[in-house]
């Protein structure tokens, strides 16, 4: 890569004519100097398409992605049902969420990375909960491990944050062996096998970027800041409109274009859409709330492992988002599409969240809040210190309405308001192909 491969003005200007066939991509190459794995894969498909209008072999290319985003799924279920074999709707709740994020698919539908980066992701996080619940001294499962991990390094930087997963799952399978600190002996063999099967992957590729990138610059991360002359620097942007709005555009933008921001950034949806998006986010994770700290006293007290697993997955999340605010810090990257690392953990939490927030004895507590909070937005209207946000006011009333319908029918019926968000997102991905995607882009 060179200066150059980055064009910023032609990239914003193709962005603002909404990708016209008379503008092409070729000038756009900035992203020469990503992990090869995945183009090796995507070769002989491309190669087998070669044929074919240009239009077919993107559709040929995309249907790799699709092919690859469907395995990712399998991969969610299973990691879910090791984590937690005995409930059944965990596992169903967080691969319907993987399945269904607007921009998920979109990503899945794409000719990039992503997915197959997921998708190894998604192998190392299932080996992992599987090796807290079915703890080996063998070399094959670790191996394997590293093998994966090798694998998913060699498709996208971003897969680093599996490395001290991998490490301190490592130590704690060490530590539960030897029921103290954890000795040498019992860390080196499968430290050993962890590592051999990456390195021999890793180094070839590691090699040829000191060759052509420098001994100091390894990951081509310093060249990588070098070439993208003209994008937005953070430090810039803190310069033209102060911190505090910095902080704000990017939790907001962040939240939009996880759910859905298309088109390079281009291409909202609806701000209603957003909010309605927001309450349901808000309700999962006041349920995870919920469900981490009260325990009641029929529900079984989880198992080591287990404690475990979660917060195995709890750390995925964490790793994803300073990764994200690391890259932040330099360049103004508010794509929650960076958080799609951690989407399974993500989908297993809102499970449950969402699970526990819809139990019958909550409904009647949470149709309460729902209410009460469309009642203090029209009040701050009335005191004039906000504008009437009339979409708000609407969801949160019909929140309250069926949470107070859910609490008042029979006793096995509330389950259905557990599986309600998941239709309703099918519904917005078509609504975000037909009255955004299709009409900016199509």
């Amino acid at each position: 890569r060179q200066v150059g491969d980055y064009p910023h003005a032609y990239l914003e200007e193709i962005k603002a004519r909404r990708f016209p066939p008379e503008m092409p991509v070729d000038p756009i190459r900035y992203e020469a100097w990503q992990p090869p794995l995945y183009y090796l894969l995507a070769a002989p498909v491309y190669r087998l398409a070669l044929g074919l209008p240009a239009e077919r072999q993107v559709l040929a290319l995309r249907l790799l992605s699709v092919a690859l985003g469907t395995l990712l799924l399998l991969a969610c279920f299973r990691t879910a049902t090791t984590l937690a074999p005995d409930r059944p709707w965990l596992a169903l709740g967080a691969t319907a969420l993987v399945a269904s994020v607007p921009m998920h698919i979109a990503m899945t539908a794409a000719v990039n990375n992503d997915t197959l980066a997921e998708l190894l992701g998604a192998l190392v996080l299932w080996q992992l909960v599987a090796r807290l619940r079915y703890p080996s001294d063998r070399w094959a499962p670790w191996s394997l491990l590293g093998t994966t991990l090798g694998l998913a390094g060699l498709t996208k930087l971003s897969t680093v944050i599996l490395v001290p997963l991998a490490l301190a799952v490592l130590v704690y399978h060490a530590r539960r062996q030897t029921s103290a600190c954890p000795h040498l002996p019992s860390l080196c063999r499968p430290l050993l096998s962890l590592a051999l099967p990456a390195t021999l992957l890793l180094a070839p590729w590691l090699a040829r970027n000191v060759a052509v990138y420098g001994s100091r610059d390894p990951l081509a991360l310093a060249r990588h800041a070098s070439v993208v002359q003209g994008q937005l620097r953070t430090a810039d942007r803190v310069a033209q409109v102060g911190l505090p709005r910095v902080i704000t555009d990017m939790v907001v933008t962040t939240f939009h274009s996880f759910w859905g921001q298309f088109g390079w950034m281009g291409v909202p949806i609806d701000s209603r859409l957003y909010t309605g998006l927001a309450i349901m986010t808000a309700l999962a994770c006041v349920g995870l709330l919920l469900r981490l700290f009260s325990r009641p006293p029929a529900r079984p007290r989880l198992a080591r492992w287990q404690a475990a697993g979660i917060g195995l997955l709890g750390t995925s999340i964490m790793l994803s988002v300073i990764v994200f605010l690391l890259y932040n810090l330099s360049f103004v990257q508010y794509q929650g599409r960076y958080l799609f690392p951690a989407l399974i953990p993500i989908g297993i939490f809102a499970a449950a969240g969402w699970r526990e927030i819809t139990r019958r004895q909550r409904c009647w507590l949470v149709a309460g809040a729902l209410i009460a909070a469309a009642a203090l937005t029209v009040a701050l209207w009335l005191l004039q210190l906000r504008p009437l946000d009339k979409w708000a006011v609407a969801l949160l009333a019909s929140g309250g309405a069926l949470f107070g319908l859910a609490a008042c029918t029979p006793a096995s019926w509330p389950s259905w308001l557990y599986a309600l968000p998941y239709p309703l997102l099918l519904i917005l991905d078509a609504v975000c192909l037909y009255h955004f995607i299709l009409p900016a882009l199509g």
